[in-house]
């Protein structure tokens, strides 16, 4: 009996050696040996810069983010400033992670000592910041460990920090290759897109009809030099939009790609230029220069390269509401950068927009034979003359939205009225009297944006009484996002305007599906819509945010995905369906 009883009681000892070792095993590793620390960086402009400095140990490893795209393994780290104080804004600059293999699966590592450098925008620059951090972060040996942790730091603009301040420097350095290289060629690719974007299509109708006009008398030089001056009007109107763009910067105004097109002024000029335009092609009446004014600018060879040199102006107008594939990306990326870097890009975007141009004028003179003149012009002509039409009625949509509809007729008639005075005047001979009774009556029109009172009707307002399918989408509240998503739901967010191009094809062919308007009628699902037809603070913050500049931008926010999942400016419904079970939907 007593033999049966030391058995027992000496494997109960090993057990609780066993279990003693166990223990004081997993009491040492419950916790990953990854130190953490919040640092301040001092005073860069009007950004207040801190960094997050990580302490690796060897043999660990912490994932760090992955490039858009790819499959790899690991856990993307996360980091959330809600709970901070006097913040507007902090954008995260990420080291470059380490490309590496574990066990045979492609990964993105940090290792060693690393400081991700961080640019806070505060609400009041002349008081201290208080920032607290969510990380989450996954460390891993021959284990893995999940870091959750809250950190917190005072930060003051007096405060300074050398290694915070290396760190963006290095950053920076980091991408410089990205940005002289690859967004040359993506910026050369996105303007020679717009080309073929139905924005710019009334200018190339003009343009045709011009040199087909003139084909009695041009020779292919003046062919080829007036595809020369087109072009070159285009790469100066870049050249000029990169220039406004830079001072609307440095005073802190809100800029973007086609912001233009959010300005009722702007919008009525065009409106009553492809009117008067329209009805030139149309057959109404034809505009020319007095008869004296214009002999003396044929002479000296100015007309012509006046009317190609505005074509090409017009033209890059008339193309900012297309933001084409790579153009988006092409201007966000350098629109965050310094002043040479957004010279850079809009040169090469015009250089795009312009190559058909450059090309035609340096193709021999074989391979450019100008039409002869016949009854097909008149035919083309009226064809291009109703394309115009279409443009103006589009252009006057979006002016609905910021114009009273009494405004806008009063300024029509008074155009149409100017287009009859000028043509009475001038059907029989060109005169500048013509031009003195229809110019003051344009400009009367024209100010009708600043004299009558603009209406004050939301564009969601319309587009909820338009179709009952739109009920599912709510308006926008960027402020919501995160409580919204801490309860478990998905939330969809579509940037837009009536006057997007790219935004119009994505609703039809993408968001107005049957599979999508499904998915986002989901009950843990919610769907906003950022309407930026007109110029909206919210939405232009939100869209800086994310180092965005041009819409259409769309973005999905999930549990598994809170920072958000930027979707490409061209939307499809697989890319959608896979950015909703990566932010964690659960169909």
């Amino acid at each position: 009996m007593k033999d049966s009883m030391k058995i027992p009681f000496s494997k109960f000892l090993g057990g609780v050696f066993c279990l003693l070792l166990l223990t004081s095993f997993v009491s040492a590793t419950d916790k990953a040996p990854v130190e953490l620390k919040l640092v301040s960086g001092g005073l860069k402009g009007q950004k207040i810069l801190a960094g997050l400095e990580m302490k690796i140990p060897s043999e660990w490893h912490v994932y760090g983010p992955t490039p858009k795209g790819e499959d790899v393994a690991g856990f993307e780290p996360t980091i959330t400033w809600d709970k901070s104080s006097n913040l507007k804004d902090l954008t995260i600059l990420w080291p470059p992670p380490l490309k590496t293999e574990i066990q045979e699966q492609l990964s993105y590592v940090y290792e060693g000592n690393i400081l991700i450098p961080f640019e806070l925008t505060p609400e009041k620059i002349e008081e201290p910041v208080t920032l607290n951090l969510d990380v989450s972060l996954l460390a891993c040996a021959s284990m893995c460990i999940p870091i959750e942790t809250t950190l917190s730091l005072t930060l003051s603009p007096t405060d300074k920090g050398d290694d915070v301040f290396k760190a963006v420097k290095k950053w920076e350095k980091s991408y410089e290759g990205l940005s002289l290289f690859s967004l040359i060629l993506i910026a050369l690719l996105g303007g020679f897109i717009l080309n073929f974007m139905p924005c710019v299509l009334p200018v190339l109708s003009l343009k045709v009809m011009s040199l087909v006009k003139q084909s009695k008398k041009a020779t292919v030089n003046h062919a080829k030099q007036s595809f020369v001056i087109t072009g070159i009007g285009i790469l100066f109107s870049f050249l000029m939009l990169a220039l406004i763009t830079v001072l609307l910067k440095a005073s802190g105004s809100a800029f973007g790609w086609g912001i233009h097109f959010q300005n009722p002024h702007f919008l009525l000029f065009v409106f009553l230029v492809l009117v008067a335009f329209s009805a030139s092609l149309l057959g109404i009446f034809e505009i020319d220069l007095p008869s004296g004014f214009g002999t003396w600018l044929i002479t000296h060879e100015g007309k012509g390269r006046v009317k190609d040199f505005l074509s090409g102006v017009f033209a890059t107008l008339l193309a900012t509401p297309c933001s084409a594939p790579f153009v988006g990306t092409a201007l966000s990326f350098a629109l965050a950068r310094q002043t040479g870097e957004i010279f850079l890009v809009f040169f090469f975007l015009g250089l795009g927009f312009a190559f058909p141009y450059f090309l035609l004028a340096s193709l021999p003179q074989r391979f450019i034979v100008l039409p002869k003149p016949g009854m097909w012009m008149i035919w083309v002509q009226r064809t291009l003359g109703g394309i115009l039409v279409l443009t103006a009625l589009w252009i006057g949509w979006i002016l609905s939205f910021h114009l009273s509809l009494l405004t806008l007729l009063l300024s029509t008639l008074l155009a149409l009225l100017g287009i009859s005075l000028f043509w009475i005047k001038h059907h029989n001979k060109p005169s500048l009297n013509a031009w003195l009774y229809a110019t003051p009556l344009f400009l009367i029109a024209w100010s009708f944006s600043w004299i009558l009172q603009t209406s004050e009707k939301a564009p969601a307002d319309r587009h909820s009484q338009s179709s009952p399918a739109l009920d599912i989408w709510q308006p926008f509240q960027p402020e919501a996002i995160p409580a919204l998503v801490s309860r478990g739901k998905i939330v969809f967010v579509d940037a837009t305007a009536e006057w997007c191009v790219t935004c119009a094809v994505n609703k039809s062919l993408v968001l107005n599906d049957p599979k999508i308007t499904s998915l986002l009628s989901q009950p843990e699902v919610i769907a906003m819509r950022a309407d930026w037809t007109k110029q909206d603070p919210k939405i232009t913050d939100f869209l800086q945010k994310y180092d965005r500049y041009g819409i259409p931008f769309n973005i999905v926010f999930g549990p598994s995905n809170p920072e958000g999942i930027p979707l490409p400016e061209v939307l499809s419904i697989s890319g959608v369906e896979e950015a909703f079970q990566r932010a964690g939907f659960k169909p």
